[in-house]
């Protein structure tokens, strides 16, 4: 859900972005020979790029458009005669995010005016860069390209371009994240890895790529050095489908213990949201939170195999035998999936009292201790958020201090409840 925070933030983004490309568009000097076949196809290929773009760790990109306009930015013969000016440049490629964005509205998708901004803002600060400061009389690309360069040179001095346009983009979209959503700067800056480098890099290196390859194959350099970056484009959007398709198989087995009337409907969800709150709070990484909801959200899927079920699915006064036999179900139905198998561990432990690695050293998972806690915590307030409820529930809760329950995952809780 993106809160009005994060909603004024996106519009400042994009206002900053309009200011800044109409300037561009104002002071541009489109001339007869600066629209080449190269220029057109890098113009059709922004254009089209903008309706595919991809959502990762909550950040927007559209690798599709970024590349072919980091060739259109870092090329420098593509033009007849003198190379048109940074403007000029800058104004070919907000016009074209500016009509793909329409295009993409136009056709029922959503357009993020935030992440649009940032990424047009990011290649302003690569086209100024390579094409706005000069050096003895010259820019950059044209020191790139003489004669006296080498094509290693040039070719690293370019991707410093680029790289610094990125790192802008993604700068922008972690403030924006970390101001307007009010969420952890670690935990932001941890999402930033995963597929979203990945494709980054490959976003990134295309640029000085389709630079280097014009002067010899001409205008087919942006079809063909953008290939790649489409093959990990599609590579990316299939990963994310199978995770997507993963997270609504846990969902759908969560709810069978409450379809069967085992559990009180929304337990393993409330579980799930409550214990990746605390983890936050505990600072943990995205792959650790990640176990943390698959935990909670199958935590209670042993109750399957129980021959009597618990009062309200409750397992805060479960037996010992009752506890083991939740354990052993479970094992079975989450150890037959490969992809699943991992949660193993972490799902039994969390029947294990804390005291059992102060007195006996065993060894309880975080995500395990985490999980008992966040389950304890819905089974006493079974949903309730009012102050008496929270005061009931934090008092059990201290009864069973360092016995039942890791006191450093209490006094998380107690900070987001």
């Amino acid at each position: 859900m993106i809160t009005a925070m994060r909603a004024r933030l996106d519009l400042v983004l994009f206002a900053l972005a309009i200011v800044i490309g109409s300037a561009a568009a104002l002071q541009a000097e489109l001339t007869e020979g600066a629209m080449t076949p190269f220029v057109l196809v890098s113009i059709i290929a922004m254009v089209l790029g903008e309706q595919l773009p991809m959502r990762i760790s909550r950040q927007v990109i559209a690798p599709l458009m970024t590349a072919p306009a980091l060739g259109l930015i870092l090329t420098r013969s593509a033009f007849n005669g003198e190379p048109p000016s940074a403007c000029t440049v800058l104004a070919m490629i907000w016009l074209s995010i500016l009509v793909g964005g329409l295009i993409a509205r136009a056709g029922g998708h959503k357009v993020v005016e935030g992440s649009l901004g940032a990424r047009f803002l990011g290649l302003a600060v690569t086209t100024l860069l390579a094409r706005g400061i000069t050096v003895d009389g010259r820019v950059l690309i044209d020191v790139a390209v003489s004669d006296d360069v080498r094509p290693a040179t040039a070719a690293f001095v370019l991707l410093l371009a680029a790289v610094a346009g990125g790192l802008t983009q993604r700068i922008l979209e972690v403030l924006v994240a970390w101001l307007g959503e009010g969420r952890r700067l670690s935990r932001i800056l941890a999402d930033e890895g995963g597929p979203l480098t990945r494709i980054s890099a490959a976003i990134l290196t295309s640029g000085p790529l389709i630079a280097l390859a014009y002067p010899v194959i001409g205008w087919v350099a942006i079809p063909l050095l953008v290939l790649p970056v489409l093959l990990a484009y599609v590579a990316v959007r299939r990963l994310l489908a199978i995770r997507r398709a993963m997270g609504e198989s846990l969902l759908a087995l969560s709810r069978l213990t409450a379809v069967s009337g085992l559990t009180r409907p929304g337990h393993p969800n409330r579980v799930a949201e409550l214990a990746v709150a605390i983890g936050e709070q505990m600072d943990l990484d995205s792959r650790t939170l990640r176990q943390i909801e698959r935990t909670a959200l199958l935590h209670d899927v042993g109750q399957l195999g129980l021959d009597e079920p618990l009062r309200d699915g409750a397992t805060l006064h479960a037996g010992p035998e009752v506890e083991d036999r939740i354990a052993v179900v479970s094992t079975h139905v989450v150890g037959s999936s490969p992809q699943l198998a991992t949660l193993v561990p972490l799902l039994d432990h969390v029947r294990t009292p804390f005291r059992r690695s102060r007195e006996f050293g065993a060894h309880i998972p975080l995500e395990s201790r985490i999980v008992r806690v966040a389950s304890a915590w819905d089974d006493i307030t079974e949903g309730a958020r009012s102050a008496r409820v929270r005061e009931v529930a934090l008092e059990r809760l201290h009864l069973g201090l360092g016995y039942d329950y890791d006191p450093d995952v209490v006094a998380a809780l107690e900070h987001v409840t």
